[in-house]
């Protein structure tokens, strides 16, 4: 089972956060990425905020161009992850062309084999695209999104292994401009659970659903235009319940609920692609409260070591930016690509 991991991949990281990260395929977002090193915990909106952020992530890039994944090595999903974090940055103003171009072009030069290991990583690699301001649907001779799409699951109707490959490739067809058929949006209402959440594996069972999953679904529902959707206004309702006093926000409604990194940054960016003001509603400073000093971001507050997968996780979040990530060089991104300025 392998997953991209756009944002959490709950399959291969860590056990709280659903999101996809290729890598982790089993694990559970929220911890996959490599930590580097304690830091002390932060107090809310006294983090050295988004520049803080993106320098410790650039920090991190090698000589190749590429970002370490699990095994410390330079790896495509990360740095496929890396890069939309970048370009969110870079929309919001902050230097990064030269890490960005680096990084794309690690990724470029690996295009082929990386896109035929799942559908995931061929939408995650379209998306990289859109954030580095190249062309989504054509990269290095590869088709990644004919590759992403070619296939559904004859039991839901889903494009990769679930409901979170599923959002990656509606947000890549949004982000290359690309027809979504009105079955995959079917698809995905035929598998809300009836909390109004999704999850990862499209299980329907009431509980299964998880915050990231639904996050992912939001914002892709959105950029794919269909931001009216009767199924919106479920799921946000049910990210609400996995929210703590302090505007952070769980991987599940279940109890201890837990906040971590991962899982309030894709929540922020779910609620900035339904229009929120994340400023206002504390939910911002809700993601601020888990930055270290030295820039990167924990994972949860009983775990203070600076965590790549959370730091590059908040980042798009901390830039105002919902999914997908599209780079200037694109064309001036529009709210029906799910992009907030």
């Amino acid at each position: 089972m392998s997953h991209a991991w756009v944002g959490p991949v709950r399959r291969l990281l860590g056990p709280t956060l659903v999101t996809v990260l290729l890598i982790a395929a089993v694990l559970g977002p929220a911890r996959m990425a490599g930590a580097h090193g304690a830091s002390p915990a932060a107090t809310p909106g006294a983090g050295p905020g988004l520049q803080g952020a993106v320098d410790w992530m650039i920090a991190q890039q090698a000589e190749d161009g590429g970002f370490p994944g699990f095994s410390g090595e330079s790896d495509p999903t990360a740095t496929a992850n890396y890069v939309v974090a970048l370009g969110a940055a870079g929309n919001a103003g902050i230097e990064v062309a030269d890490p960005l171009a680096r990084a794309w072009a690690y990724l470029n030069e690996g295009a082929i084999a990386y896109a035929q290991t799942g559908a995931a990583q061929a939408g995650l690699l379209s998306l990289a695209a859109a954030a580095a301001g190249e062309d989504p649907a054509e990269i290095n001779g590869v088709l990644p999104l004919t590759l992403a799409t070619g296939a559904t699951s004859p039991e839901t109707g889903l494009y990769g292994l679930g409901v979170y490959d599923h959002a990656i490739i509606l947000m890549a067809l949004a982000a290359a401009g690309q027809e979504v058929p009105a079955e995959a949006i079917t698809a995905l209402a035929d598998v809300q659970v009836g909390d109004g959440s999704w999850a990862f594996d499209a299980t329907t069972t009431e509980g299964a659903g998880d915050s990231n999953t639904t996050a992912m679904v939001i914002q892709a529902l959105v950029a794919v235009g269909e931001g009216d959707s009767d199924l919106i206004p479920a799921a946000v309702a049910y990210l609400g319940t996995t929210r703590t006093e302090d505007g952070r926000y769980g991987y599940s409604a279940a109890a201890p609920l837990l906040a971590d990194a991962n899982s309030t940054a894709l929540v922020v960016q779910a609620l900035i692609a339904t229009g929120v003001d994340v400023e206002a509603s504390g939910d911002l400073a809700g993601l601020a409260a888990f930055q270290n000093p030295s820039g990167a971001f924990r994972y949860q507050d009983a775990d203070t070591a600076d965590n790549g997968f959370a730091t590059v996780q908040a980042i798009p979040a901390l830039a105002g930016s919902a999914l997908p990530v599209v780079g200037d060089s694109v064309g001036t991104p529009v709210a029906s690509v799910g992009w907030a300025a």
